[in-house]
């Protein structure tokens, strides 16, 4: 405890330096909430998961039930096409990533009301280690949430996965619903930016640095500026670049059987922690580390309280991120986790 006072009054100097939170707007109604949905999608599986085509989905319409706290039971048509691209092999994921279409017309006045094409996270494959790394992926949204509202919304949902025309089989499994990036930018007052990367220069500093953190607090290394590969880069109000991360699968806090790092990068395993951001001075990095010190309670709350995670998982999860916080305590330390970013310097 009086390390961790002591830490706070280090950094109660630099605070008023952490990045601007934008207000902007409230989320679409479907991510106002965080209550998991109780739905049914109704559709023609085998033909959906036949051909797992990265460069040309090839949709097939199905039907999604569920009832409204004003309509009651409503059903409401829709397409399914995979995504992604790791997820998207047989190899990997039996049951693969998917993007949702509705038309909004029949969405309307629903919770649904003003989405068109949003991504669905599914559970990959049917044991319950998937499930749980489900759970934990979500959770890891969540915590993002708390730290900055550049951040994708979530809203996880209980589905009932009815396979048309033999309706005896079915399967239900938690999976999540991912705010559309165009309307994240939106709600921050900006603009989405699709064509190319940058560098970590032309971004803004401060987010720079919490993104980059962020990704070292999980153990994700599967990420790019340059490449925009599982980063968003938004343009706030015609000023500085703002990124924004996402799909978090391959992040040693998620843990999945299926990731392993960069054969390039000088680790072995998603567990063991890389920092990738910029080279940075530990001075210029302690109002970002102040921030994720104070809201380290929040974010082991909205993680370990996601619906349907085993206790046991959750504490797995909280030893890990318990080690980042070790180096948080000792500011030193992180200065040596830089050790790859500033390699050269």
């Amino acid at each position: 405890m009086r390390r961790r006072l002591a830490l706070l009054i280090a950094f109660a100097g630099v605070a008023e330096r952490l990045p601007a939170q934008n207000a902007g707007r409230e989320p679409e109604r479907l991510f106002r909430d965080r209550t998991p949905l109780e739905i049914t999608i109704r559709a023609p599986f085998p033909e959906l998961f036949k051909d797992r085509d990265t460069l040309e989905a090839k949709p097939v319409a199905g039907v999604l039930e569920f009832k409204d706290e004003r309509r009651g039971a409503v059903s409401v048509p829709l397409t399914l096409e995979t995504r992604g691209h790791f997820r998207l092999r047989r190899t990997t994921c039996a049951f693969a990533p998917l993007k949702v279409r509705f038309d909004k017309e029949q969405a309307k006045g629903t919770v649904f009301a003003s989405q068109g094409s949003i991504k669905l996270v599914t559970h990959c494959q049917n044991g319950d280690r998937h499930q749980q790394n489900l759970l934990i992926e979500e959770g890891v949204y969540r915590m993002y949430n708390v730290l900055t509202p550049l951040s994708h919304r979530t809203r996880l949902a209980r589905i009932r996965y009815v396979q048309t025309p033999d309706t005896t089989k079915v399967v239900t499994r938690y999976g999540f619903f991912i705010e559309d990036d165009e309307e994240m930018a939106k709600r921050n007052n900006g603009r989405l930016l699709m064509q190319t990367g940058g560098t970590f220069n032309q971004m803004a500093a401060g987010q720079m640095d919490l993104v980059s953190v962020f990704q070292y607090l999980i153990g994700n290394t599967d990420w790019s500026v340059f490449a925009i590969h599982n980063i968003r880069i938004i343009d706030v109000q015609g000023g500085e670049y703002q990124p924004v991360a996402y799909d978090f699968d391959f992040s040693g806090l998620v843990g999945s059987a299926y990731a392993s790092p960069d054969q390039r990068l000088p680790i072995k395993s998603v567990k063991d922690r890389l920092y990738r951001g910029p080279c940075r001075a530990i001075e210029d990095l302690m109002p970002v580390l102040a921030r994720f010190h104070q809201a380290k309670d929040t974010m082991y709350s909205v993680l370990t309280e996601v619906p349907g995670l085993d206790p046991k998982r959750a504490k797995e999860a909280t030893d890990y991120l318990d080690g980042f916080f070790k180096r948080v305590k000792q500011p030193k330390d992180f200065d040596d986790a830089m050790g790859y970013a500033c390699r050269g310097r």
